[in-house]
This record gives structure tokens, sequence and C-alpha cells, in this order.
């Protein structure tokens, strides 16, 4: 903003002629005739100050050629360039060359004052009861000024003017309280210097809210420019029960330009614990934009001869960027190392992170080649497991894709439904590149604590081949998949008959794995259409579209195609195994297929009629179902039949589930399916082996006694009227999974959230999750909001489970001032995080 005191004028600059206006009395007029004279040039001369000011008054313009001063008085206004000051009475002194300005009194109430100096310079304004300025000097003064900042206001009892960039406030306050007359809170100094589009500089900082002095600070530099600015980021205080007394959160942030800022932040315990992290953010415009985050964590409890004595040192590093290198080229990455869960465990209270197991990194590289069918990815990946340590990371993988191409179509052809036959011969590639390493840890035999290093890596190839010509009611799409692996290691496995174990040991080497299944798909569509002919409805359409198709693969594990090796286990039975099981892709699949697949689709829509032109179509619901059966094996040919379904009641109810059925019997002694029929044995078809539901609904309701229009018409309105909107959700979800018969897992759970506004200013918000069978509530959670005006108010509490404990925070809501706040908490972990 620009704070000027030439608010109430001019900055630096000068009168070469008044020119004024008028719709008031004689008196005006014969000023004017007065003004026209002379003395204009001998203030012309004597002074330095040239240019045009204008001028008006409601009652008077009067020229005093005894004291040498122009009165303006009732509604006065002077302009200049982009100034303009309106007051009950202004005063210009040609000798001194002092303007001032005041309010005049109140016709009903004399002891009331009006008309008080108002000034706008640009879109800026200033307020105050007296203004002064000297041409001479170019200093003035206000008097119980205000002055408007880019989020809030300053007041001052007197307010001077050094130059055009930096003046003094006497006993100054600062607030974004839209209340000028009591302000809920304010900070107050006896000193105050303000320079204009940068800062406010205050020396014995009190904050009063509603009249009480709350803290006190040596000195406060305050923002005066919009957007982001450097400075001080204030600490809170507090007293840990493990850690001792503590200052959290005190730093800097600096805003280096308008594409970079970073700030620090710097936490003390008096018990041997010190934080630090920080954030450094940058971004360019419709280029690329992201930010560094870095914290580290260093624990020193207890003596060194202490037997609790306590020591960590943990840390966290992430990176988010996001780029467009050009219009078909994408940098994306999403990175976030961290020493362990023992980080979050140690410095938040967010549940999100303390509840979570893995942390997963990306870093992409994409391109692709317009008007081909290329694609290219270049991948870095980490999964860090929080709970075991454990690491996988891939360094690099690169994925080369050659989507569906018609090798012999002619593209300038306009219709793809016609042509030879060899036309629709189509294929797709895929190749995949991957160089995997990981770290793994367990406990060996010996109950000692186990590191295993690995890295593996290899190249896929997968090339698919469909032949699909077009048909106006059956499609046949005969297809061939071919796939090729390459690897620089494999395995080989021995019987240890001295401890019973099995020995596998790695062999360097290339070694290429080949395999492939070759089959034909069937399906159609059948539509049918029926008009019940009740309440709005045009029509029901019942849509099948059944599938068939069958698969061929040969055994790869025969020893002809040398991708499996065998070896005798302790009771003397031959053990197959893949000399490839692991590596990356795997190896060949085992074991011969000769199946047929089916599946049917039901999907039932409706038709209603709005009015005469307007009909609306939504779908009931949709039920899928498959099986298959494989003729080459050996048992258990006919696999499980699946099926899923889902429907929406309008926009009340979604409901969605899946099933799964086993045509086997259970055996329990060898508990596993063996190769007998149910229906041959218990004369039953099948057993649910899995089942699932779910639905969930949204609400959108209202309390309320707002009259009616026609009510108000009439008069009748309530005594106290109240309007309490209702939003939220509720989901059901209903599991069973029993594949063994004597061990049935089952869950039921119902969740929701609640929110509701009581009035204008008060929002609560209420999350619980029922566990229906264990009969107990899981991670409640409570939340109230209120907004006071300048400040607003937050009450987080989880009334149950590992981390109860309420959080309450009042701050001001100005986001330039959103670290001046409250808190208290009765949560155990500590001063960090919010709920």
């Amino acid at each position: 903003m620009k704070f000027c005191l030439l608010i109430f004028f001019l900055i630096s600059v000068s009168i070469d002629v008044y020119s004024q206006s008028d719709n008031s009395s004689d008196t005006v007029s014969n000023s004017s005739d007065t003004l026209k004279i002379d003395p204009l040039d001998s203030l012309k001369s004597q002074s330095d100050i040239n240019g045009i000011i204008n001028y008006t008054a409601t009652d008077s313009a009067v020229f005093d050629f005894k004291t040498d001063k122009l009165y303006l008085y009732n509604n006065a206004e002077v302009t200049y360039q982009d100034l303009k000051l309106n007051s009950g009475i202004i005063i210009i002194d040609r000798e001194t060359q002092i303007l001032e300005a005041i309010g005049i009194p109140d016709t009903v109430d004399n002891k009331k004052i009006v008309q008080l100096p108002l000034m706008f310079q640009g879109e800026t304004k200033y307020e105050g009861s007296i203004l002064r300025y000297n041409f001479k000097s170019q200093q003035g003064t206000v008097s119980m000024g205000y002055s408007d900042a880019e989020i809030g206001y300053y007041f001052g009892e007197k307010i001077k003017k050094v130059n055009s960039e930096i003046y003094f406030i006497k006993n100054g306050i600062y607030t974004t309280s839209t209340n000028k007359e009591d302000p809920e809170y304010y900070f107050l100094s006896p000193e105050m210097k303000v320079i204009t589009d940068d800062k406010i500089i205050a020396k014995s900082v009190f904050l009063y809210i509603e009249g009480v002095p709350v803290f006190w600070l040596p000195f406060a530099i305050f923002p005066d420019r919009g957007g982001r600015s450097s400075g001080l980021i204030p600490p809170t205080f507090g007293d840990d029960a493990t850690y001792g007394q503590y200052l959290s959160k005190f730093g800097y942030f600096w805003a280096i330009d308008d594409y970079l800022d970073v700030n620090g932040l710097f936490s003390f315990f008096t018990k041997g614990r010190f934080d630090f992290s920080s954030r450094f953010r940058y971004a360019l415009r419709y280029n690329f934009i992201g930010e560094l985050n870095a914290g580290y964590s260093r624990i020193r409890l207890g003596d060194d001869n202490d037997f609790n004595k306590f020591t960590s040192d943990e840390y966290l590093l992430s990176l988010v960027h996001s780029q467009t290198i050009n219009p078909s080229t994408q940098l994306n990455a999403n990175l976030t190392f961290v020493s362990g869960q023992s980080y979050y465990d140690n410095s938040s209270n967010n549940l999100n992170q303390l509840l979570r197991q893995n942390i997963i990194s990306n870093l992409t590289l994409s391109k692709f080649w317009e008007g081909t069918p290329f694609s290219l990815n270049l991948n870095y990946s980490r999964d860090q497991n929080l709970i075991n340590g454990d690491i996988r990371e891939n360094l690099p993988s690169v994925q080369f894709s050659n989507s569906t191409t018609f090798p012999f179509r002619d593209n300038n052809s306009t219709n793809i439904n016609s042509g030879n036959f060899y036309e629709f011969i189509s294929y797709s590639y895929n190749g995949n590149f991957q160089n995997r390493r990981t770290k793994l840890n367990f406990v060996n035999m010996f109950s000692r604590d186990t590191v295993v290093r690995d890295s593996r890596l290899g190249l896929a190839h997968n090339v698919n081949i469909n032949f699909s010509p077009p048909s106006s009611n059956i499609n046949i799409t005969p297809f061939f998949n071919y796939t090729e692996l390459w690897y620089t290691k494999s395995i080989t496995k021995s019987f240890n008959p001295a401890d019973s174990s099995v020995v596998t040991n790695d062999i360097e080497g290339f070694k290429p794995v080949r395999f492939f299944n070759t089959g034909i798909s069937v399906n159609t569509k059948l539509v049918g259409i029926f008009n019940p002919g009740i309440f709005n409805v045009t029509g029901i359409r019942h849509t099948i579209t059944p599938s068939v198709s069958y698969s061929y693969r040969p055994d790869f594990s025969s020893p002809s195609f040398g991708y499996y090796g065998s070896y005798l286990n302790q009771n003397g039975v031959e053990t197959k195994y893949s000399f490839f099981e692991k590596e990356i892709f795997g190896g060949a699949p085992l074991g011969e297929e000769q199946s047929v697949n089916f599946n049917l689709n039901n999907l039932f829509e409706m038709k209603l009629r709005e009015n005469d032109s307007v009909e609306n179509k939504f779908k009931l619901f949709e039920i899928n179902a498959g099986t298959g059966y494989n003729f080459a094996a050996d048992s258990l040919k006919l696999s499980e039949l699946r099926a899923n379904f889902n429907t929406q009641i309008g926009q009340i109810l979604n409901i969605g589930g899946s099933a799964s059925f086993n045509f086997y019997k259970f055996d329990p002694v060898k508990r596993s399916r063996v190769n007998i029929y149910l229906w041959d044995s218990e004369k039953r078809i099948a057993d649910l082996t899995s089942f699932n539901i779910n639905a969930s609904t949204s609400y959108n309701f209202e309390f309320s006694n707002r009259a009616s229009e026609i009510d108000s018409a009439k008069g009748r309105l309530p005594e106290v009227e109240y309007y309490i909107p209702f939003t939220g959700t509720i989901n059901y979800n209903y599991s069973e999974f029993k594949f063994d018969p004597t061990n049935v897992f089952r869950s039921s759970n119902l969740s929701g959230n609640l929110q509701l506004n009581l009035t204008k200013n008060w929002k609560l918000t209420f999350t619980a999750a029922y566990d229906i069978l264990n009969k107990q509530i899981n991670a409640p959670y409570i939340t109230a909001y209120r907004d006071l005006n300048s400040w607003e108010a937050n009450f987080n509490w989880y009334p149950t489970g590992s981390f109860k404990g309420f959080r309450f925070e009042v701050r001001i809501k100005a986001p330039q001032l959103r670290d001046v706040k409250v808190t208290k908490q009765t949560s155990n972990r500590g001063v960090f995080g919010d709920f």
C-alpha cells in the first residue's frame, strides 16, 4: 500500500493554479472574484509549489487577504492528480504554505465532530481528526489518524511524515478488525516506523484482546504490502512432560522473489532435544512448480551412565515437482525419504501420518510422439515399509509402448469397416526394463536381526496380435500373445539332508524366457425394450452381453523348454521349481492350459419422462458373472463363479457388491478343495466363499422455521427464526470370507460424518465408525469451528483411542498473521502437529 502524508493533499508537488467550482452562496462568488487577482501570482512566486488544485465547498470558499489564507467550509473537497481530500473545513495558509483539515460540529449534537478528514490516494484510504501538511518541508502530521493496509488498518495518536516513503506513528495500533470504534483485538506500540510498500517496525508491542493485554514482545515487524513478505516466525512456548520446557517452531520466512521462498523452523527443549525443519518453494507459471522439505530431530534423554538413556536421530527429506517441458513431455516427482516411523511418532500429531505404513515415492519422465503410436516412460520408484524397514526400489524403470496399430490398413480410408481381411490385423508392443533393488529385514534362526540386500534386473517384451473383422451381430476375435523375458541371473535349488533345508544359489549369466498363449474370443449383444405403462416410465431397456473365449497355452514346465528344475525333498518326493522365480517378471507359467471362459453381463436401464420434451435415462442395476473350465488341468478344472453387481437409487443410495462360489468339496483334513463336486457329494451346487456389499448415501437437509412467501405477505413471521443446514455421508460395509469353511472371517462396519451450521459462524463436524460385530466405536473425531470476525477458533477432539485428546486453538484469520495464535492441547504427543 502507499502510505503518504500528502495523504491529505500531495507529495512534494506544487500548485500553479487554483480552480474552483461552487454551488453555494454569494460569499463563495465574492471570494472567487478576490482569488482571481495578484495574490495568486504572489503565491506562485513565493512558493516551490506548482500544479493545479481543484476545490469545492458546500457553504463557502473564502480567501482572507489579511491572513493570506483560503478557507473551504462544509463538505470541502480538494483534488490533485490521484489525490482526493474531503473534510468539513480545509484551510490553506499561503504565507506558511501549510494545509490544515479538520471536522465540524454536528448540527444536532455540538459535542460530536463530523466530516473528519478523509483522503484517497489511488485506491488507498486515509482518515484522521486533524491533518496538517507543510509544503516547504514536505512533512505533515495527522492526529488520531487511520490508514488502510493491504489487510486491516493502522491508527495513531499522531502520524508524522518524514518523506514520501517514511513516517512515524505515536501510540499506534494495528488490527484487522472491521470494528474501528471498538476492535476486538489490536497490536499497540508507542513508536511505529512505517516504510511504505514494505514493512512497519514497532517497538515494545502489546497484543490486546477485548481490551485486555495478552502478551508483550520487545519488537515486531508487520508486512505493509500484499503477497509474501520476509519476516520472523513467532514461536510457541510450553512445557512437555518428556522433554521439558520448550520454544517451538521459531524461525524466519524469506520471500526471495516472486518465484522463490524458503523458511527455517527451530525447536529447543531443555531436556536434550533439538528439531529443525525447512521448506523451499519455487514456481514459474506455465513451466514448473515444486517444493523441497527437510526435517531433522535429535534426542538425547538421560546421562551416559543411565540405564534408560534414549538417543534418536531421525530425518525426513521430500520433493514434490511438476513440470511441463513441452506439450508432449512431462516431468513429475513425489519423493519422500524418511529414517523411519519414529520420525512421525516423535514429531507429529497428524493421524494420517501416525497410521501410515508405507512411503511410496515416484519420479517419472513421460514422453509421447504426436501423430505416432509411440510413448516412453522413465521412472524411479521406491516403497519403504515403515513398520519393518523393508525397502524396494526400481532404479530405473523404462517402459516403451506401441499402442494398437493396424499395419496393413490404408490410413487415408474413411470407412474403417470395409477393406481386405488383412487390414483388420492389429498388433501392440510393450517393452519394460527394470533394475530392482531390495533391502529386507528379518530375524534369523538364531534370533538375530538380519538384513538381506539383493538386486535384479530384467527386460520384458510383450507382443499382442489380434484379428477383428467387422461384424453387425457377433464379434469374433482371434488373438496371439507372446512374451519374451531377458535376465542376467537365474537360480538353482538343492535339498540339504543335514538340516533338511533347501539351498538356493544364484547363477550369473544371460538367460532368456519365452512363452505364449493363443485363442479366440466371441461376444455379442442382445437388447430387449419394453414399456410397463406405469407412472412416467417410457421404457425399460435390458442389455445382455455374453462372451466366450478359448485359450491355449502349452506346459512350459516341461523339461524340453528348460525353464524348470526339480529336487527330492525330505520325503523323497520330486519338487519342481522355476529357475526364474526370484526374477522381476517371474518365469514361464506352470502347467498346460486349454480353458474356456464364460462371462455374462446384464444391464438394466430406465427412461423417465420429465415433460413433453425432456426424457431422462438412468441405470437401474448391473450384474456381471463369469467362470471358466480348463480341459488340460488334472483336477479342479472348473474355476470359481465370480459375480459383481451395482445399482443406484436416484441420487439417494449407491449399492454395490461381489461374491464368489466354489463348486468343489472342501476337505477339512487337507484344508483344501478336492476334486469332488459338491453336487455329487452333498447335492449342493456351490459354496459361497466370499461376499461383500457396500451401501452409501449422502444427505443434505435443514431444520428451519423460515416463513414462506405467503406467510410473510400475511405478516405471520416466527418470533425467533432459525435455519440449520445438515450435510454428511453414511456408509455401510459387510464382508465375509470363507475359503476355508472352518475359518470364517466377517466384518461389518457403519461409518459416517455429519456437518451442521448452528449459526452463520458456528460449524460442527462429527466423524465416526462403528464395528457392529465387535460392538465398538472406531476413531471418533469431533471438530468445532467458530468465526470470531477477525479471529477464528478451532476445537479438535479424539474422545477415545491411542491418540485421544483435544486441541483448542484461537488465531487471527489474516494470512499474514496466522502465526499469532493461542493453543491448548491435552494430547500426550507433545507440541507438534495438528489433529
